[in-house]
């Protein structure tokens, strides 16, 4: 059997009842079985301001999410796609995480899901996070992006139902997997 990984997942989102949270609450019965999926709340994550930090360091929950990700080997990312870019509260973890010590995303591998109830699934998104991490330095993992249309019909009492969509995220999550263990 191969080593256990560790994936961090974030939702892009802060609603509870949004289709990005199900994706990424749909996800342990897509991902491999030696892969544990360790959601991070994003809530309690202040907006980004240099003023926050004291003595150089930045609040506690922006430190543990920091941790969270250094500590994962690898982050899947699902987000919605708001005014075609991604979510503010997406960007503001990435920019708090852009100015953490050995910035916590720098050669980490990332998955990245979008979705939206329109036809293109958020593939604006997609590319604004791809942008905002490269520049961080993320391993943006290749391939075809994971864009999630029409999301309001693929999720059912609070998951994610299509099956071909499962079988297309399964597969782009056990090649992350093939690709961390080389």
């Amino acid at each position: 059997m191969a080593n256990p990984l560790t994936f961090a997942v974030i939702s892009g989102s802060l609603r509870a009842e949004s289709f990005s949270t199900k994706i990424a609450e749909s996800l342990p019965e897509l991902v491999p079985d030696d892969v544990t999926l360790v959601p991070q709340d994003i809530h309690e994550i202040p907006l980004y301001n240099e003023d926050l930090k004291v003595d150089g360091s930045s609040p506690a929950q922006v430190q543990d999410l920091a941790q969270a990700i250094e500590g994962a080997d690898a982050v899947v990312i699902s987000s919605p796609e708001y005014n075609r870019g991604t979510s503010g509260v997406m960007k503001n973890v990435i920019d708090w995480m852009s100015k953490e010590p050995n910035t916590p995303f720098a050669g980490k591998p990332v998955l990245i899901i979008t979705q939206s109830p329109s036809a293109t699934g958020g593939l604006v998104a997609q590319y604004d996070l791809r942008k905002a991490l490269s520049v961080i330095d993320a391993e943006i993992v290749p391939g075809f992006e994971i864009a999630v249309s029409k999301s309001n019909e693929k999720i059912t009492d609070g998951k994610l139902t299509h099956d071909d969509t499962k079988e297309f995220i399964a597969d782009n999550l056990s090649r992350l997997a093939n690709r961390i263990r080389g």
